[in-house]
């Protein structure tokens, strides 16, 4: 593995202190470590050499070096003899980036021994980072783990907030849109349901990760921090829910603004219905009268044509009143 594979890494107490590690300290071998003392390596699962060094340095299987540094992974979580990995998302907040662009995050997680894999940058292992600066890390894997996790979630809370508002906006400005000026707001509609379903794919299988995690994990540094996994998979369920519930909801102001098109529409053919019956008798007389053919009454007359536009207009009158009788008008 080259160096440039290594984000960062570090050696954490359970005071919250953590002191750098470089290149060297982990390019053959992982330190060691004391009881009360973990070690975090956060690495660029996409740099070459990230998969052999995790099969020849830290001793993994190949099958857990690959779902630890190869495309495609979901959210999940898998149980080992001598440890466990766990794959994430987060939302994508980097510049010129969609947030539903999920960007992947992945755990493995062996004594005292935490490594981390990502792709492209994440606020959650930015934190993380101003927490060890700050004397305040994690005291240890179990509330690395939850915290890394809790600033995922959090994330994608803020991001739930703001579509939550986009859908608020929406359903005031449909009440206020035209007929004819709906495409614009359906539009919007359509991106914000485009951006719920990506973010939903990949929260409800974390939501189910998550659940694992609390259900099978067997040892717990304190229980209080199973409480907290508990709580975070309680917020991810929230999240999902709201997500279903804000699909629904801008699949009803969808719905609406596809009625107020097709009763505009059925107006319009209504109306051109109406105009065609009038407009059907007169035709057929003025149709009868223009065959230019002998024995057409007062073809001769300086009359005629008079006359036959009173005709014409008396049909007409009589048409509006037959279809106001019938209320077709």
């Amino acid at each position: 593995m080259s160096a440039s594979a290594l984000i960062n890494a570090f050696k954490i107490d359970n005071n919250g202190t953590g002191v750098p590690l470089d290149w060297q300290n982990i390019r053959n071998g992982i330190p060691g470590t004391a009881e009360h003392e973990f070690i975090w390596i956060h690495l660029d699962w996409m740099a070459d050499g990230v998969q052999d060094w995790l099969i020849n340095v830290v001793g993994l299987d190949q099958t857990i070096a690959d779902a630890l540094s190869t495309r495609g992974t979901r959210p999940s979580v898998f149980f080992y003899d001598h440890g466990y990995s766990m794959n994430l998302r987060g939302v994508n907040l980097n510049a010129e980036n969609d947030p539903a662009d999920m960007i992947s995050a992945r755990f493995w997680i062996s004594g005292n021994l935490v490594i981390t894999l990502r792709n492209q940058p994440l606020k959650a292992f930015d934190d993380i980072r101003n927490a060890i600066a700050q004397n305040n890390a994690p005291r240890n894997t179990d509330d690395f783990i939850l915290t890394a996790a809790e600033r995922l979630i959090f994330r994608v809370d803020n991001v739930v907030r703001g579509l939550e508002e986009d859908v608020d906006t929406i359903e005031d400005e449909q009440e206020k849109v035209p007929e004819n000026r709906t495409l614009p707001l359906r539009r919007r509609c359509s991106d914000v349901r485009n951006q719920l379903l990506r973010l939903r794919r990949h929260l409800a299988p974390q939501r189910d990760a998550l659940s694992q995690y609390v259900e099978h994990k067997t040892s717990w540094a304190d229980k209080r921090y199973k409480r907290r996994a508990r709580s975070l998979t309680d917020k991810t369920v929230r999240l999902v829910e709201e997500f279903d519930s804000l699909r629904e909801r801008i699949q009803i102001v969808n719905e609406n603004m596809m009625a107020l098109e097709t009763e505009r529409m059925n107006r319009t053919m209504y109306w051109l219905t109406v105009i065609a019956g009038l407009f059907l008798p007169i035709s057929f007389v003025t149709g009868l009268l223009g065959i230019n053919v002998g024995g057409i009454p007062a073809a001769e007359s300086p009359f005629g044509f008079v006359s036959v536009s009173l005709i014409l207009s008396a049909i007409v009158a009589f048409e509006i009143w037959l279809f106001k009788k019938m209320r077709l008008i």
